[in-house]
This record gives C-alpha cells, sequence and structure tokens, in this order.
C-alpha cells in the first residue's frame, strides 16, 4: 500500500489569481485614494485665505484701508506660502485701481488668490481658490457655481 504525501503550500496558478486579484483591486482603489488626498490638501489654502482676509479686516479697523501688499500686513512677503506649501497665497486685486492701503489713498476691497503648487498643480477640478473682501469664494474664473461650491465644501 502507498501512502500519499499530503501536499504543502500553493501552487503558481493559485498565486497568480492572488495577485491578479490584488492588482485589480489596487489600480481601482489607487486613483480614488490620490483624489481623497488632493481634497484634504485644499484645506490648505482654504484656511490660509481666511486667515489673511481676517488679517485685512485688522488693517482695515486700524487703517480705514484694506491693505494692497501682504508685507503691509505684517507677512514676509508679497506672495507667502500655506502652511503645507500646497499653495501660493497672493492678494490678486485691490481697488480702486492704485490704492496705496493707506488713508491718503485707501483701497476699499480686495481678492486673494491661492495658486497650487507643488503636487496640488494638477488639481484640476479646483484648480485656483479665490476670497473677496465681500466675502465671495470663488476659484478659476471659468468655475460654474455649482463646481465653486464643491470646491469650498
Amino acid at each position: 500500500m502507498l501512502l500519499k504525501k499530503q501536499q504543502q503550500g500553493f501552487t503558481l496558478i493559485e498565486i497568480m489569481i492572488t495577485v491578479a486579484i490584488v492588482a485589480i483591486l489596487a489600480s481601482i482603489a489607487y486613483p480614488s485614494y490620490v483624489d481623497s488626498v488632493r481634497k484634504g490638501k485644499r484645506s490648505d489654502a482654504k484656511v490660509e485665505l481666511l486667515r489673511i482676509a481676517q488679517m485685512q479686516e485688522g488693517y482695515f479697523a486700524q487703517n480705514l484701508s484694506y491693505a494692497n501688499s501682504l508685507t503691509q500686513l505684517g507677512l514676509s512677503a508679497n506672495t507667502v506660502a500655506s502652511e503645507q506649501n500646497e499653495y501660493n497665497i497672493s492678494i490678486g486685486e485691490s481697488l480702486p485701481n492704485g490704492c496705496s492701503g493707506t488713508n491718503a489713498t485707501p483701497c476699499t476691497s480686495f481678492r486673494l488668490d491661492a495658486v497650487p503648487s507643488g503636487s496640488q498643480a494638477s488639481d484640476t477640478a479646483c484648480p485656483q481658490f479665490t476670497l473677496s473682501s465681500s466675502g465671495q469664494k470663488g476659484t478659476d474664473g471659468s468655475q460654474t457655481a455649482d463646481q465653486i461650491r464643491r470646491c469650498w465644501k
């Protein structure tokens, strides 16, 4: 009587099928993961825009004018990086044109821009964030109201 040895381990076919299943799942999950990370990093722009807008309101209370440069607000340059270095923040527009940010020629409104940099530069759904002195939130000028709501959500 011959005793049959009991097999242990996996066959090559079983391992190949397992690897194929894992590869298919990864190809589905990875783009979703990247998109979620990109959406999470958008908060870096929103937080910084709101912080600088608050600085503008404080400046206005003291000077009866909004600042026309970030250096007037006490920041190191006219374009500053957000906290996580994902966006570059600047004052996009101060009105009226030619205002100095002083009592002599006051700025009555402003718009802050957050332009993506680094890994966020590939974010085509929300290519740029804007915030005005009236509280109006926006993105790139070509976005619809629904797209702006989704980006600022």
